[in-house]
């Protein structure tokens, strides 16, 4: 992987463990989630227009616009109801580690991405890392509830990455990802305002602002895995994500005053490691 390509994943990775931090404060609320998607598109919508006007709008993206925005839309759901039951030390590695392996699968099988032994290698240690941070104290109850909600988040995160491989290989990033996040945004609104109203407005009312944050941390982060997909392998480029895992894990410690254990430190050692192997290939 080039230096560049790696730049933008780990400055990426910095962003979304913020951004997510951020979504446990709130406890994953749905209509909070919806002012942000909402906020995203607004804030991505000038400069999607003038992309467009000046280059087009290829027929050949669309559909994976269109079905890597519904896959967002579940994205974000998954992540609000597995915050609302389970920590962010449990939630993001599980959701994250799935996302690693089924990728690099999918990659391999699908978009015929070759993979070398040391990208192979790095890419098990980021899983089993993310595998071992997330299992610890993964057990009762509500445990269980936040543990199914975070796979379901890291089958979408296989989904859309794939998806937007292709997609960006024929579009604009700016307004992929502006139309991306509007269908999104529709999709997940439309769902919360039938079941949920009066989430959205006392979200609006209280925390428009974590809103705020978690739309434009969120665009800001995959905008530029889009561009970094232009550039280079889909299953290095997610794998390299993770070591937003580490610094989820750093800001639960001093923030959230969650127990630094052995487990962790061996978890985020594998996932240091993979990431040096993964760079390196």
């Amino acid at each position: 992987m080039s230096l560049s390509v790696f730049i933008l994943v780990v400055m990426s990775a910095m962003l979304h463990a913020s951004w997510n931090f951020v979504t446990k404060k709130i406890s994953g609320s749905l209509g909070t989630l919806c002012i942000g998607l909402c906020f995203a598109s607004l804030l991505t919508l000038p400069f999607a227009v003038y992309f467009v006007v000046s280059e087009g709008i290829p027929l050949y993206a669309v559909p994976y616009m269109v079905a890597t925005g519904i896959i967002h839309a579940f994205y974000f759901y998954y992540i609000g109801k597995s915050y609302e039951f389970g920590d962010i030390s449990i939630v993001y590695p599980i959701s994250r580690g799935i996302g690693v392996a089924g990728t690099g699968i999918v990659a391999a099988m699908l978009l015929k991405e070759a993979i070398s032994v040391t990208g192979c290698v790095g890419i098990l240690l980021v899983f089993s890392g993310a595998v071992i941070i997330g299992s610890h104290r993964a057990h009762g109850g509500t445990s269980r509830k936040s543990v199914l909600y975070a796979l379901m988040v890291g089958l979408t995160i296989i989904g859309y990455s794939c998806l937007d491989k292709v997609g960006v290989g024929y579009f604009n990033p700016v307004p992929y990802i502006c139309g991306m996040i509007t269908i999104a945004a529709v999709v997940l609104t439309s769902f919360v305002i039938m079941r949920h109203r009066d989430n959205i407005v006392q979200s609006w009312k209280k925390e428009k602002t974590y809103g705020m944050a978690i739309g434009t941390g969120s665009v800001a982060t995959y905008l530029f895995i889009l561009f970094a997909f232009r550039l280079g392998p889909v299953s290095y480029i997610v794998a390299s994500r993770e070591i937003s895992i580490a610094i989820g894990a750093v800001l639960g410690f001093i923030f959230l005053h969650e127990r630094i254990t052995v487990r962790k430190i061996v978890g985020i050692s594998a996932i240091t490691a993979g990431l040096i192997l993964v760079k390196i290939a």
